[in-house]
């Protein structure tokens, strides 16, 4: 199956960098190469690519305000970004509005092509780099609702941390699917978290205290 992709970054030596990259993926065509976050838009929206990479910050729109004008138009495109903020808002707007690959621009060159192949099959991808940081900066920082979880549930919420899927954790434990996505609900529940993807927020936010 041949995919299709739009770039957007206005750095061009690191979008020649980037174009260099995925020209070595076989079965995916760059469709799109720009450099401003309003041509981004267009582009994907005259194109309907199956995936967008985009520089978080870009003249015109952001890379977030792209992903976010795209989505709520109820495109299939699913989108990756890359930043060179290690912010918690920056991040946690990506996860709300439901970017599906996350990576930091130091790292981008030796994990985008993984990231790539996650995302198309529908799998989140964050930086390792970025879980660190905020994992870091979150240290020392007592989570209390962590209370209110059973060990299964600590156990499973430190894997969707480590971006597993679900089908990959009913491996790891040994357990069905429905046996995850149960605890995943109850998890939600317990916590009180809102919106989309807020338990791998939660997750990330919380690793290095489970």
């Amino acid at each position: 199956m041949k995919y299709t992709a739009v770039i957007a970054d206005d750095h061009p030596i690191f979008r020649k960098g980037l174009v260099d990259i995925l020209r070595e993926i076989e079965d995916l065509e760059i469709v799109a190469e720009v450099s401003d976050g309003v041509e981004a838009y267009k582009s994907i929206v005259a194109k309907r690519p199956d995936l967008a990479i985009l520089d978080i910050q870009m003249p015109g729109l952001s890379g977030l305000d792209v992903c976010n004008k795209v989505l709520k138009e109820k495109s299939d495109t699913k989108f990756i970004l890359l930043t060179m903020h290690r912010e918690k808002d920056f991040f946690n707007n990506a996860m709300e509005i439901g970017v599906m690959g996350y990576l930091l621009k130091d790292n981008a060159i030796t994990e985008l092509i993984l990231c790539i192949k996650k995302v198309l099959k529908g799998e989140k991808f964050i930086s390792p780099g970025i879980e660190k940081l905020l994992v870091a900066k979150d240290r020392g920082v007592v989570i209390p609702e962590l209370d209110a979880l059973t060990a299964t549930e600590k156990v499973i919420l430190k894997l969707i941390a480590e971006s597993k899927t679900t089908p990959e954790i009913a491996e790891l434990l040994f357990v069905s699917p429905n046996t995850v996505d149960n605890h995943r609900s109850n998890m939600v529940k317990k916590l009180k978290l809102e919106g989309k993807n807020s338990l791998l927020k939660f997750a990330i936010h919380s690793k290095n205290q489970l």
